[in-house]
């Protein structure tokens, strides 16, 4: 039977990776600045400057502190809740799995970093900002507890889980169509151009190893993916509508925001503070997601 101290231990665990969600995604904020001023964002001579480097001093440098600060502190948030959770492991089998996944995950993103200034090609931004958003569903999935529900139907769990997956595709899209310079290559909407309304393209033009280079194929892919999403992510927040309203209206919302920074950033021709927003909308979406994944999903003893 579990005692008042593991009681007390798994509530500390929760608030702990609660306190981590906020401190990645203050990471992933930070980094996004970052890495969109590198890409010539909010440049003084937009948009001639778009895809060319960026100096050193150009940079935000408060933004390159607070990304450092808030990812040790992340580092941190991971090793108490596996030094908690080590106290007991069979009691907290769970916890311990989901924190050696993370601790693997920051020796990664530890060495993608050292590697990410100077890095030539869109693997380095596709590694870093995928770990960072894994990293905050595990920790939003540590954070809250399971479901007391009757069981979701099985229509709504699939759809959630493939609403989960979806989103990681997209977010990968939308990292590939901005380390590829692509963000201005489909200028119109909702046609990506004057020639063509989707543009063909290669898979060639989707390998993250290669150099930068524009593709309208990356950016319309992108926009699809949206599109899906969007649908995918309604029927989700149709399904949770008795179940759970306030996360239904949140994931609506959410959604209706990255539609609409979505249009924003072609139209206005990619405002850094609109893709900033992007980005982070992006990583709030996905943890609704996660929500919505605990709340449908199997239960397991809290």
């Amino acid at each position: 039977m579990t005692d008042e101290a593991d009681i007390r231990r798994l509530r500390l665990i929760r608030v702990l990776a609660l306190a981590g969600v906020l401190i990645v995604l203050l990471v992933l904020s930070s980094s996004a600045l970052l890495r969109l001023r590198a890409l010539g964002l909010g440049c003084a001579d937009w948009p001639t400057c778009y895809g060319q480097a960026q100096s050193e001093a150009a940079g935000p440098s408060l933004a390159r502190v607070l990304h450092r600060f808030s990812a040790s502190l992340a580092g941190a948030s991971v090793i108490a809740i596996g030094v908690l959770a080590v106290s007991r492991p069979r009691r907290f089998v769970r916890e311990l799995t989901i924190t050696a996944l993370m601790l693997v995950l920051l020796v990664a993103l530890t060495f993608l970093g050292r590697a990410t200034p100077g890095a030539q090609v869109p693997a380095v931004a596709l590694g870093n900002v995928l770990g960072g958003m894994l990293l905050a569903a595990l920790l939003g999935h540590l954070a809250l507890p399971a479901h007391r529900q009757a069981p979701a139907p099985c229509w709504l769990r699939a759809a959630v889980w493939s609403a989960l997956l979806l989103a990681f595709a997209q977010i990968a899209l939308g990292v590939l169509t901005s380390a590829s310079h692509s963000g201005l290559a489909c200028p119109l909407l909702p046609r990506c151009n004057a020639d063509a309304f989707f543009p063909g393209w290669t898979w060639a033009e989707f390998d993250p190893w290669r150099a930068p280079a524009a593709s309208a194929g990356v950016h319309a892919a992108h926009r699809i993916g949206g599109l899906l999403l969007l649908a995918l992510g309604g029927l989700v927040a149709w399904g949770l509508r008795r179940r759970a309203p306030p996360l239904a209206l949140g994931l609506g919302l959410l959604l209706a925001a990255q539609s609409v920074l979505g249009i924003v950033l072609v139209i206005r021709q990619l405002p850094l503070a609109a893709a900033v927003a992007h980005n982070f909308a992006a990583a709030l979406l996905l943890l609704t997601l996660v929500a919505a994944q605990r709340l449908t999903g199997s239960g397991e003893p809290s």
